[in-house]
């Protein structure tokens, strides 16, 4: 009997030696439909976002649950769940939840569409990923003593504000099981390197339909519609109305009053650290061309960061006219939600402009 079963058993171990390999594309095809055609789908993920402006990284660790619902639009439930928050999209319904101030947003249906694009748990996710390209193989990768298909994908080559930006982004997929294992999200202005976000995938579960995907709310949590006004907070002040009063202190620690400065239009300027469009537009009032008109004080407010974080990032970002700290009631006053939001207060300090976001035709009106 022993002579048959050996050569049998070398048949057999001959049959799956000469079995061939996939090509890069059968790779990719076959990642692809493991992950878009899953009923259900579990995996966690530990981001490594980078700040370059302040030289700091920050670790973000998140976990992902997807259930496929052909009922919905987006054709999948979803539950995005990190410290202290928790986002979920059930039978067409958007929601986030936050543990630190114990409340529900939910999101009406004019939002759901453009949230689902931006939002960082499906947008760092293969599933959202496999969804964008067009992807090309660079080659195999090493990473830890295994090897990977790399594959590129470039989001953005453009020219903005005479910045060469490119945006490139690279997954790195196991040939052995067909799962995506690496993601990395590169950077580049005028060819150097501005900011990189890498992605460790793990615990990947694919399983059948089971039970309906739901998010138990704790109980006590207050529940508001998303734009829903706060209560401490006001609208984006109109033209014309008289710019709230402040006194806040700058970084050499000069208090600077916002009615002594009467006689002189002054542009204020509210900006976050972390922020793209805020940095540009910084980096255009530092051009040597650039000049603010005579009659123009531009004055930096931060409601978002400690002054710590300001001053860090001062290190390394020169910012060309006074920074004022602390301007996080200031902020509310003028009803500031989005980043950068420019005002532009007359002689008699009252609201003449209001800029919310970024515009480069609108800085050069306050250009000498």
């Amino acid at each position: 009997m022993c002579r048959y079963f050996i050569p049998s058993l070398l048949l057999a171990f001959f049959i799956v030696s000469c079995d061939p390999a996939k090509s890069q594309q059968e790779v990719f095809e076959g990642a692809k439909e493991k992950v878009l055609s899953a009923n259900r789908l579990s995996f966690n993920h530990i981001m490594l976002w980078e700040d370059p402006n302040l030289g700091d990284i920050d670790t973000i660790s998140k976990g992902l649950i997807l259930q496929k619902n052909l009922e919905v639009d987006l054709g999948f439930d979803f539950v995005g769940t990190r410290d202290n928050f928790a986002f979920t999209y059930i039978d067409g319904v958007l929601a986030s939840i936050s543990d630190k101030d114990s409340t529900v947003t939910y999101y009406p249906e004019s939002e759901v569409s453009a949230m689902l694009e931006s939002n960082s748990f499906l947008s760092f996710s293969p599933v959202g990923l496999f969804k964008n390209g067009p992807w090309s193989y660079l080659g195999d990768t090493a990473i830890a003593g295994k090897t990977y298909k790399e594959y590129l994908w470039i989001e953005m080559d453009t020219t903005i504000t005479d910045k060469k930006v490119l945006l490139k982004n690279h997954i790195f997929i196991n040939p052995s099981n067909e799962v995506v294992d690496h993601y990395s999200r590169r950077l580049f202005h005028d060819g150097k390197k501005s900011q990189f976000i890498e992605v460790k995938y793990s615990d990947y579960i694919f399983a059948d339909l089971g039970e309906k995907l739901v998010y138990d709310v704790p109980s006590g949590y207050i529940s508001k519609q998303w734009g829903q006004k706060d209560p401490v907070a006001s609208d984006v002040l109109k033209k014309g109305e008289l710019a709230p009063d402040f006194e806040l202190t700058d970084e050499k620690g000069d208090r600077v009053k916002l009615s002594e400065l009467r006689g002189k239009k002054v542009l204020l300027d509210f900006s976050m650290i972390h922020c793209g469009w805020c940095k540009i537009a910084i980096d255009q009032f530092n051009r040597p061309d650039y000049q603010f008109a005579e009659n123009i004080v531009p004055l930096y407010l931060n409601p978002v960061d400690s002054k710590e974080k300001m001053d860090k990032y001062r290190a390394k970002v020169s910012i060309p006219f006074p920074v004022l700290v602390n301007a996080e009631e200031v902020g509310k006053a003028y009803g500031v939600a989005g980043y950068p939001t420019f005002y532009l207060i007359d002689e008699n300090g009252k609201v003449e402009d209001v800029v919310v976001g970024f515009s480069d035709e609108e800085i050069l009106k306050w250009k000498k």
